[in-house]
Protein backbone atom coordinates (compact mmCIF):
# COMPACT_ATOMS: atom_id res chain seq x y z
CA UNK A 1 0.00 0.00 0.00
CA UNK A 2 2.65 2.28 0.94
CA UNK A 3 4.47 1.78 -2.30
CA UNK A 4 1.45 2.06 -4.07
CA UNK A 5 0.48 5.64 -2.52
CA UNK A 6 4.15 6.96 -3.18
CA UNK A 7 3.97 5.92 -7.18
CA UNK A 8 0.53 7.83 -7.02
CA UNK A 9 2.00 10.71 -5.68
CA UNK A 10 5.53 10.98 -7.52
CA UNK A 11 3.61 12.46 -10.66
CA UNK A 12 2.48 15.36 -8.69
CA UNK A 13 5.73 16.22 -7.06
CA UNK A 14 7.45 15.64 -10.37
CA UNK A 15 4.58 18.45 -12.00
CA UNK A 16 4.83 20.50 -8.96
CA UNK A 17 5.59 24.46 -10.32
CA UNK A 18 9.00 25.11 -8.86
CA UNK A 19 9.64 29.32 -8.98
CA UNK A 20 12.26 30.37 -10.74
CA UNK A 21 14.56 32.98 -9.74
CA UNK A 22 14.77 36.24 -10.57
CA UNK A 23 18.54 36.16 -12.78
CA UNK A 24 18.44 38.28 -16.00
CA UNK A 25 21.22 37.92 -18.38
CA UNK A 26 24.08 40.53 -16.90
CA UNK A 27 24.33 42.73 -20.51
CA UNK A 28 20.52 42.37 -21.46
CA UNK A 29 18.19 45.54 -21.66
CA UNK A 30 14.48 45.93 -20.82
CA UNK A 31 11.81 48.63 -21.95
CA UNK A 32 9.70 49.76 -18.66
CA UNK A 33 6.63 51.51 -19.52
CA UNK A 34 3.74 52.39 -17.40
CA UNK A 35 0.73 54.26 -18.05
CA UNK A 36 -1.88 55.56 -15.17
CA UNK A 37 -4.76 56.84 -15.22
CA UNK A 38 -7.43 58.27 -12.63
CA UNK A 39 -10.81 59.79 -12.35
CA UNK A 40 -12.14 61.48 -9.72
CA UNK A 41 -15.83 62.59 -8.92
CA UNK A 42 -15.48 65.91 -6.43
CA UNK A 43 -17.55 68.18 -4.62
CA UNK A 44 -15.77 71.38 -6.37
CA UNK A 45 -15.95 69.14 -9.55
CA UNK A 46 -14.33 66.21 -11.36
CA UNK A 47 -10.78 65.88 -11.93
CA UNK A 48 -8.83 63.48 -14.70
CA UNK A 49 -5.04 62.97 -15.30
CA UNK A 50 -3.22 60.26 -17.17
CA UNK A 51 0.18 60.13 -16.86
CA UNK A 52 2.82 57.90 -19.09
CA UNK A 53 6.48 57.00 -18.82
CA UNK A 54 9.10 55.05 -20.79
CA UNK A 55 12.59 53.79 -18.91
CA UNK A 56 15.20 51.71 -20.01
CA UNK A 57 16.64 49.25 -17.36
CA UNK A 58 20.32 47.49 -17.97
CA UNK A 59 21.69 44.22 -15.97
CA UNK A 60 25.14 45.78 -15.36
CA UNK A 61 27.20 43.05 -12.90
CA UNK A 62 25.41 40.51 -11.15
CA UNK A 63 26.81 40.05 -7.39
CA UNK A 64 26.98 37.66 -4.43
CA UNK A 65 23.86 39.31 -2.68
CA UNK A 66 21.91 41.04 -5.89
CA UNK A 67 22.68 43.01 -9.20
CA UNK A 68 24.30 46.34 -10.24
CA UNK A 69 21.97 48.45 -12.96
CA UNK A 70 21.51 51.17 -14.43
CA UNK A 71 17.87 52.68 -14.65
CA UNK A 72 17.27 55.73 -17.35
CA UNK A 73 14.08 57.72 -17.16
CA UNK A 74 13.50 58.22 -21.20
CA UNK A 75 10.27 60.51 -20.96
CA UNK A 76 6.93 61.25 -19.37
CA UNK A 77 3.82 62.65 -20.95
CA UNK A 78 0.66 64.32 -18.78
CA UNK A 79 -2.93 65.12 -19.65
CA UNK A 80 -5.62 66.28 -17.43
CA UNK A 81 -6.82 68.74 -14.56
CA UNK A 82 -5.75 67.95 -11.64
CA UNK A 83 -4.13 70.96 -9.91
CA UNK A 84 -1.20 69.17 -9.12
CA UNK A 85 -0.58 67.39 -12.20
CA UNK A 86 2.17 70.13 -13.41
CA UNK A 87 4.33 69.88 -10.54
CA UNK A 88 3.80 66.13 -10.85
CA UNK A 89 5.35 66.04 -14.38
CA UNK A 90 8.02 68.61 -13.43
CA UNK A 91 9.02 66.12 -10.84
CA UNK A 92 8.94 63.10 -12.77
CA UNK A 93 10.87 64.71 -15.31
CA UNK A 94 14.10 65.80 -12.66
CA UNK A 95 15.82 62.75 -13.47
CA UNK A 96 15.15 62.32 -17.45
CA UNK A 97 17.85 61.28 -19.29
CA UNK A 98 20.17 60.81 -15.87
CA UNK A 99 21.31 57.29 -15.75
CA UNK A 100 20.72 55.78 -11.62
CA UNK A 101 22.98 53.72 -10.79
CA UNK A 102 21.89 50.95 -8.17
CA UNK A 103 22.26 47.88 -6.13
CA UNK A 104 19.57 45.63 -5.83
CA UNK A 105 18.99 42.28 -4.39
CA UNK A 106 18.40 38.78 -5.51
CA UNK A 107 14.97 39.81 -5.70
CA UNK A 108 15.74 42.87 -8.21
CA UNK A 109 14.84 45.11 -4.75
CA UNK A 110 16.34 48.34 -5.29
CA UNK A 111 18.49 48.67 -1.81
CA UNK A 112 20.96 51.89 -2.68
CA UNK A 113 21.78 54.40 -5.25
CA UNK A 114 25.45 54.60 -5.76
CA UNK A 115 25.43 57.67 -7.83
CA UNK A 116 23.30 59.68 -5.25
CA UNK A 117 25.46 62.91 -5.98
CA UNK A 118 24.78 63.28 -9.42
CA UNK A 119 20.56 62.46 -8.95
CA UNK A 120 20.49 64.95 -6.46
CA UNK A 121 21.65 67.06 -8.17
CA UNK A 122 19.34 66.71 -11.08
CA UNK A 123 16.63 67.13 -8.24
CA UNK A 124 17.66 70.88 -7.26
CA UNK A 125 17.85 71.80 -10.61
CA UNK A 126 14.52 71.03 -11.28
CA UNK A 127 13.25 72.30 -7.95
CA UNK A 128 14.66 75.70 -9.61
CA UNK A 129 13.20 75.65 -12.36
CA UNK A 130 9.83 74.17 -10.66
CA UNK A 131 10.09 77.53 -8.89
CA UNK A 132 10.61 79.79 -11.36
CA UNK A 133 7.22 80.95 -12.38
CA UNK A 134 5.79 81.09 -8.80
CA UNK A 135 8.47 83.65 -7.53
CA UNK A 136 5.47 86.35 -6.94
CA UNK A 137 3.64 83.39 -4.44
CA UNK A 138 6.31 82.71 -1.74
CA UNK A 139 4.25 80.34 0.17
CA UNK A 140 3.38 78.57 -2.44
CA UNK A 141 7.41 78.03 -3.21
CA UNK A 142 7.76 77.21 0.53
CA UNK A 143 5.30 74.45 0.38
CA UNK A 144 6.84 73.50 -3.12
CA UNK A 145 10.50 73.30 -1.84
CA UNK A 146 9.29 71.14 1.22
CA UNK A 147 7.88 68.35 -0.64
CA UNK A 148 10.73 68.78 -2.67
CA UNK A 149 13.12 68.65 -0.55
CA UNK A 150 11.76 65.06 0.98
CA UNK A 151 13.03 63.90 -1.61
CA UNK A 152 16.67 65.34 -2.12
CA UNK A 153 17.26 65.28 1.57
CA UNK A 154 17.56 61.48 1.82
CA UNK A 155 20.77 59.24 1.88
CA UNK A 156 21.32 56.28 -0.94
CA UNK A 157 19.03 53.56 1.03
CA UNK A 158 16.36 55.81 1.09
CA UNK A 159 17.00 57.41 -2.33
CA UNK A 160 16.46 53.20 -3.86
CA UNK A 161 12.70 53.51 -2.93
CA UNK A 162 11.76 56.92 -5.02
CA UNK A 163 14.30 57.21 -7.89
CA UNK A 164 13.51 54.42 -9.63
CA UNK A 165 10.18 54.27 -9.97
CA UNK A 166 8.65 50.75 -10.63
CA UNK A 167 11.25 48.74 -9.91
CA UNK A 168 10.21 48.09 -6.39
CA UNK A 169 6.54 46.94 -7.18
CA UNK A 170 8.26 44.47 -9.81
CA UNK A 171 10.35 42.99 -7.69
CA UNK A 172 7.26 42.45 -4.87
CA UNK A 173 6.51 39.14 -7.40
CA UNK A 174 10.23 38.22 -7.70
CA UNK A 175 11.83 35.68 -5.72
CA UNK A 176 8.57 34.85 -3.25
CA UNK A 177 9.42 31.50 -2.36
CA UNK A 178 5.51 30.95 -2.65
CA UNK A 179 3.57 27.79 -3.13
CA UNK A 180 0.46 27.66 -5.30
CA UNK A 181 -2.29 28.75 -3.24
CA UNK A 182 -0.56 30.38 -0.36
CA UNK A 183 -1.71 33.73 0.78
CA UNK A 184 0.05 36.38 2.97
CA UNK A 185 -1.95 39.12 5.01
CA UNK A 186 0.10 42.56 5.65
CA UNK A 187 -1.63 45.90 7.43
CA UNK A 188 0.07 48.64 6.18
CA UNK A 189 -0.68 52.83 6.45
CA UNK A 190 -2.97 54.59 4.20
CA UNK A 191 -3.54 58.27 3.31
CA UNK A 192 -6.65 59.70 4.23
CA UNK A 193 -8.35 59.75 0.92
CA UNK A 194 -10.07 63.58 1.76
CA UNK A 195 -6.36 64.65 2.99
CA UNK A 196 -5.22 65.61 6.19
CA UNK A 197 -6.54 64.27 9.41
CA UNK A 198 -5.47 61.07 11.19
CA UNK A 199 -4.16 58.42 8.35
CA UNK A 200 -6.08 55.04 8.04
CA UNK A 201 -4.56 51.21 7.33
CA UNK A 202 -5.34 49.03 5.21
CA UNK A 203 -5.58 45.26 4.83
CA UNK A 204 -4.08 43.64 2.16
CA UNK A 205 -3.50 40.28 0.78
CA UNK A 206 -0.59 38.65 -1.54
CA UNK A 207 -1.70 35.09 -2.92
CA UNK A 208 0.09 33.24 -5.94
CA UNK A 209 -2.75 31.99 -8.20
CA UNK A 210 -1.80 30.62 -10.88
CA UNK A 211 1.85 28.49 -11.61
CA UNK A 212 2.71 26.84 -14.86
CA UNK A 213 5.14 24.13 -14.10
CA UNK A 214 6.17 23.75 -17.81
CA UNK A 215 6.39 27.90 -19.26
CA UNK A 216 7.36 28.70 -15.28
CA UNK A 217 4.37 31.32 -15.10
CA UNK A 218 3.71 32.60 -12.27
CA UNK A 219 0.69 34.89 -11.61
CA UNK A 220 -0.15 37.01 -7.66
CA UNK A 221 -3.15 38.70 -6.93
CA UNK A 222 -2.58 41.56 -4.61
CA UNK A 223 -5.86 42.89 -2.55
CA UNK A 224 -6.19 45.86 -0.62
CA UNK A 225 -9.31 47.09 1.47
CA UNK A 226 -9.39 49.54 4.30
CA UNK A 227 -8.83 48.34 7.79
CA UNK A 228 -12.33 48.34 9.49
CA UNK A 229 -11.05 49.53 12.91
CA UNK A 230 -8.79 52.61 11.71
CA UNK A 231 -12.17 53.40 10.48
CA UNK A 232 -14.35 53.66 13.21
CA UNK A 233 -11.36 55.58 15.24
CA UNK A 234 -11.30 58.26 12.21
CA UNK A 235 -14.98 58.68 12.74
CA UNK A 236 -14.90 58.78 16.24
CA UNK A 237 -12.49 61.13 16.44
CA UNK A 238 -14.46 63.31 13.70
CA UNK A 239 -17.17 62.73 15.64
CA UNK A 240 -16.20 63.95 18.62
CA UNK A 241 -15.41 66.86 16.92
CA UNK A 242 -18.49 67.71 15.26
CA UNK A 243 -20.76 67.06 18.92
CA UNK A 244 -18.40 69.28 20.99
CA UNK A 245 -19.03 72.40 18.74
CA UNK A 246 -22.86 71.69 18.18
CA UNK A 247 -23.88 73.65 20.97
CA UNK A 248 -27.75 73.74 21.01
CA UNK A 249 -29.96 69.82 20.51
CA UNK A 250 -31.13 71.04 16.99
CA UNK A 251 -27.58 71.08 15.92
CA UNK A 252 -26.53 68.35 17.25
CA UNK A 253 -28.99 65.79 16.00
CA UNK A 254 -28.02 67.60 12.40
CA UNK A 255 -24.23 66.47 13.51
CA UNK A 256 -25.77 63.12 14.36
CA UNK A 257 -27.38 62.69 10.70
CA UNK A 258 -24.10 63.89 9.29
CA UNK A 259 -21.98 60.86 10.80
CA UNK A 260 -24.34 58.30 10.13
CA UNK A 261 -23.90 59.94 6.45
CA UNK A 262 -19.70 59.48 6.66
CA UNK A 263 -18.20 56.64 4.38
CA UNK A 264 -14.99 55.59 3.63
CA UNK A 265 -14.50 52.27 1.11
CA UNK A 266 -11.03 51.30 -0.56
CA UNK A 267 -11.16 48.67 -3.25
CA UNK A 268 -7.90 47.64 -4.65
CA UNK A 269 -6.77 44.70 -6.75
CA UNK A 270 -2.98 44.63 -7.99
CA UNK A 271 -2.23 41.17 -10.64
CA UNK A 272 1.42 40.39 -11.08
CA UNK A 273 2.33 38.35 -14.26
CA UNK A 274 6.03 37.11 -13.65
CA UNK A 275 7.67 34.52 -16.03
CA UNK A 276 10.99 32.78 -16.22
CA UNK A 277 11.09 34.37 -13.04
CA UNK A 278 10.67 37.96 -13.85
CA UNK A 279 7.76 40.41 -13.35
CA UNK A 280 6.38 41.16 -17.08
CA UNK A 281 3.49 43.17 -16.07
CA UNK A 282 1.45 44.63 -13.50
CA UNK A 283 -1.86 45.67 -13.83
CA UNK A 284 -3.97 47.58 -11.00
CA UNK A 285 -6.95 49.12 -10.18
CA UNK A 286 -8.35 50.95 -7.35
CA UNK A 287 -11.44 52.58 -6.45
CA UNK A 288 -11.92 54.95 -3.18
CA UNK A 289 -15.18 56.94 -2.23
CA UNK A 290 -14.84 59.43 1.03
CA UNK A 291 -17.66 61.08 2.32
CA UNK A 292 -17.92 63.25 5.54
CA UNK A 293 -19.93 66.62 5.58
CA UNK A 294 -19.72 69.04 2.39
CA UNK A 295 -17.11 66.89 1.40
CA UNK A 296 -16.87 63.73 -0.71
CA UNK A 297 -14.54 62.18 -3.14
CA UNK A 298 -14.87 58.94 -5.43
CA UNK A 299 -11.89 58.22 -7.16
CA UNK A 300 -10.88 55.58 -9.81
CA UNK A 301 -7.34 55.33 -10.12
CA UNK A 302 -5.93 52.10 -12.89
CA UNK A 303 -2.15 51.37 -14.00
CA UNK A 304 -0.33 48.95 -16.22
CA UNK A 305 3.03 48.47 -16.12
CA UNK A 306 5.08 46.42 -18.62
CA UNK A 307 8.62 45.10 -19.60
CA UNK A 308 9.77 43.65 -22.51
CA UNK A 309 13.23 43.20 -23.82
CA UNK A 310 15.31 46.17 -25.60
CA UNK A 311 14.71 45.32 -29.26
Amino acid sequence: MAALLALCAAPARATEAVERPYDPPVGSHWIVEAEASSDEARSEGPRHQSIKTRSELSIDEKTADGFRITYVNRGATAEGNAPMLPIMLSALKALENVPIHATTDLAGKPVRVDNLDEAKAAMRNMLDNMMAPFHDKPQLVAVLAQMVNGLIEVDANQAAASYLEELPALATAQNTGMKLGEVRRETKTAANPLGGGAALKSNATFELTEADAVTGKRVFVQTSSYDEASIKQLMQSITDKLLTGAGDPAQTERMAKLVKEMLFTLDERTTFEVEDGMTRKITKKSVTVARVMEHSLSKTETKTVTVAAAP
